[in-house]
């Protein structure tokens, strides 16, 4: 059964249909990661999953946005200073990231390291409205000064987080949503609720049977040569003796108890 797309998604991607695709593209993405992030693990046999991590960390942002790059109307943007794309897509601008390496409450959802990119992006997310404890706000979105790449980005333009929950033995639970930030320690106020990302279910693998390749200009089976049946002479006492020949040798009459062998 097929999983419906929330209102909030279809307005931001400007129709359900595009929505939707964003939605299962993403799900996708993030399948390749994993399988891809496991599969430099296993070849570089080590007792540490960092290898996991770093290409865990790299392939969340190459394989979102080679999922969704060639979408009508998908535009990558990579922010000055930071080395990956980010994709915008109608007014949403997307943004992954792992939230845990085991199976957490995405609403506990912390972003790690809130450097200058990061607050950046939050200047394209909703305002907080939790007040700290002096009474004033920890992050003020509208008081960033955004670099040149992000500043010419469309007015409207919304930060969609991505929040995954992922380790070197697989991926437990991705989402989607919009939050703000909080505080400068990476506390999110989510404004639209994470949403579970539904995940496409693997494709049947259908056995490939491979015929082998027939030769040419073979002789059929009644074209073949005859074959040659070896033959054993009959010794010459037999012939003497006149002994019948014999083409089968003899059965042997079992017993029929133990006695009989004497």
């Amino acid at each position: 059964m097929e999983i419906p797309v929330s209102a909030w998604a279809s307005e931001l991607f400007h129709d359900e249909e595009t929505a939707r695709d964003v939605r299962d593209r993403i799900g996708q993405a993030l399948i390749d990661m994993q399988a891809n992030a496991r599969s430099s693990q296993q070849d570089a046999d080590v007792s540490s999953t960092q290898v996991h991590g770093v290409a865990r960390y790299r392939g969340a942002f190459e394989r979102v946005s080679e999922q969704l790059g060639d979408l009508p109307g998908a535009q990558l943007v990579k922010p000055n200073g930071f080395q990956f794309d980010l994709v915008r897509i109608g007014n949403g601008l997307l943004y992954p990231f792992c939230f845990s390496k085991k199976d957490s409450n995405v609403r506990t959802a912390r972003i790690q390291n809130v450097w200058s990119v990061i607050r950046e992006l939050f200047a394209f997310a909703p305002p907080s409205e939790q007040a700290d404890l002096f009474g004033g706000y920890a992050f003020d979105p509208s008081a960033v000064e955004l670099r040149p790449r992000l500043a010419a980005l469309p007015e409207g333009t919304r930060l969609v987080l991505v929040p995954f929950a992922c380790n070197a033995a697989g991926l437990l639970k991705p989402y989607w949503g919009v939050a703000a930030l909080a505080d400068e320690s990476g506390t999110l106020e989510w404004v639209i609720d994470p949403e579970p990302l539904p995940l496409p279910l693997p494709e049947a693998s259908t056995p490939k049977l491979t015929i082998p390749q027939q030769l040419t200009g073979h002789p059929g089976f009644d074209e073949g040569e005859q074959p040659i049946v070896a033959l054993t002479p009959r010794p010459d006492a037999e012939r003497k003796l006149d002994i019948p020949p014999v083409s089968e040798v003899a059965p042997i009459e079992p017993l029929t108890n133990e006695n009989n062998e004497n």
